[in-house]
This record gives C-alpha cells, structure tokens and sequence, in this order.
C-alpha cells in the first residue's frame, strides 16, 4: 500500500513555558484522508522518542485516525533542558497537546510514558475514550529500580561512530527481531544523536537526576488505573518482568472491564511495530 496516499506527515514546534523561559517541544502529526476517526496521542518510554511510533502511527493514520507523537521534553528533537525534569514538566508538555484534542480521544503509552499518562490523568481527573499502557510499570519494586540504574548507565554513554551506537541498540533490544528490517532501521536511526566526542543515545542524559533518590521506592498505580474515566487495555509481552497477576485480578474487581493481554509473543516490551499488534490496537481503539 502507498503510505503518501492515505496520510499526511507534519511536523510542529511547540512551545512549553517554563517560568520566565519557553522550551520547544518537537511533535509529529500523522494527518489522515478525509474525515479523522479521532486522535490518538502516542508517549514513548525513557529512552525513546515520537519516532518510536512511526510504524503504528502510519497505520492508524490509514485506517482514518489522527495520530499525535510527540518527543517529550528532554528526548529525540525536542529542547535538551539539563535540568528540572520531574513529573510537573511532562504534566505541562501533555497539557500542551490538548490542541489536538477531536471529539473522541486515545492514548497510547508505552512504559514510562504510560506512567507519565496515568498520573497526569488521575491528578487533572481528564476524561479520554481508550487507553493503552504498553508495558507500563504499575507497581514499583526491584525490577524498576534495574530499570533505572540501566537508564543511568545507558545515559553516560558514547560512541565514536553512529554505526557503532547502532549496533548497541540492536543487542539491547533483542525483541526487535521480529520487526521488518526497514522499520527497525528507522527506529535505531531516530534513538542516535551526535553528541560531544562522538554519538550518544537521543536523550538528555540529566533525565536520569532524580533516579537513584527514587532507588527502593514502593508504589502501586493500579487503584490509579482503576479509576480513570476511560476504556483501559494493558499489553505486555509474555516474558514481562513487569506482570503481576496479583493485581491484575485485583483491578478485574475493581474495573471488570478492564482489557488485560499478556500472553501475546510481541518482544519485551512489545515493539508495536508489527501487523499482529498494530491490529490489535486499532481492535481496541475502534470496539463499539
């Protein structure tokens, strides 16, 4: 199918005040034919960037849906700030996408851009349609405290050549393995930035400043998710680490409409750059 006929790409800088200061935040637009079904906003984890969603983004756009991708403050093309990246900025760079907003309106977030999601929605008790939290760590414990510390490595890193940073993505994501090798190549491209002395991960490394202070922090975001005004579906890969059945059935009693996969064989964390879990979010997306 020829992608250009059935979408439009645009790009848009928006700018995000920050006190006295502004910082612009890069946003990708996916624009469909027609009429749009709704908007689909797209929050990428730690390490990523709007571009993450490129696959994903192209097709809902196809099958009628405006997609919104934004690089959040401090990742991909976005302002690098060096500072000040707690949960009150990224509350104000979601804010500044409500322009996009339609009548109807879907979040996608995959791991700390789900966590990001729920806690801005819960504290402005914002109501949207659907939600999908791809691989969201719900429950805090040692398993995210590894998550950190590996941001934190991964964050001091460079590379003398973008081949080379290339190939560190490609080992420390073994899961991409399924995707289609064009797709996997944008994806590597669009994490590599150059930096001082060599190419580094696309993101500001002071993104990490507050993560060993938040080492052995307890916390459970299920009562959370449970009461957000929304159709709700959790995705995780079979192998997960971040499963935990216990508050799955928790949540079921809570919300017995919540939409719960976690069997499916998708990488980890499921890439959504594959046909099988493309459709399976646009299922969900689009279930009457």
């Amino acid at each position: 199918m020829d992608e250009a006929k059935h979408t439009k790409v645009l790009t848009q800088e928006i700018l995000i005040r920050l006190g006295d200061r502004y910082a612009s935040m890069f946003v990708r637009i996916w624009q469909p034919t027609g009429q749009s079904r709704g908007t689909v906003f797209c929050l990428h984890g730690f390490a990523g960037n709007g571009s993450d969603f490129d696959y994903l983004a192209a097709f809902l756009c196809r099958n009628g849906y405006l997609v919104i991708c934004p690089d959040l403050l401090g990742r991909g093309r976005s302002a690098y700030l060096g500072s000040g990246y707690d949960i009150d900025l990224y509350s104000r760079c979601l804010r500044a996408l409500s322009q996009f907003s339609g009548k109807e309106n879907h979040f996608v977030g995959t791991s700390w851009g789900g966590l990001i999601l729920v806690l801005f929605l819960y504290a402005n008790r914002s109501r949207v349609d659907r939600i999908v939290l791809n691989d969201v760590p719900l429950v805090g414990g040692p398993k995210v405290d590894a998550l950190r510390n590996e941001a934190i490595r991964e964050a001091a890193l460079v590379f003398q050549t973008r081949a080379q940073a290339g190939e560190y993505l490609r080992g420390a994501n073994p899961g991409m393995g399924r995707v289609e090798t064009r797709v996997l190549d944008r994806f590597i491209d669009s994490r590599i930035a150059a930096g001082t002395g060599g190419f580094r991960l696309a993101y500001d490394p002071a993104t990490t400043g507050n993560f060993e202070a938040m080492t052995g922090r307890k916390y459970d975001l299920f009562p959370m998710v449970a009461k957000l005004e929304a159709h709700i579906m959790l995705m995780y890969d079979r192998e997960s680490g971040l499963i935990d059945r216990q508050a799955f059935e928790q949540s079921r009693r809570a919300r017995p409409d919540l939409c719960i996969v976690d069997y499916i064989d998708a990488g980890n964390p499921p890439s959504l750059m594959t046909p099988d879990q493309a459709f399976l979010i646009l299922g969900f997306l689009s279930a009457i």
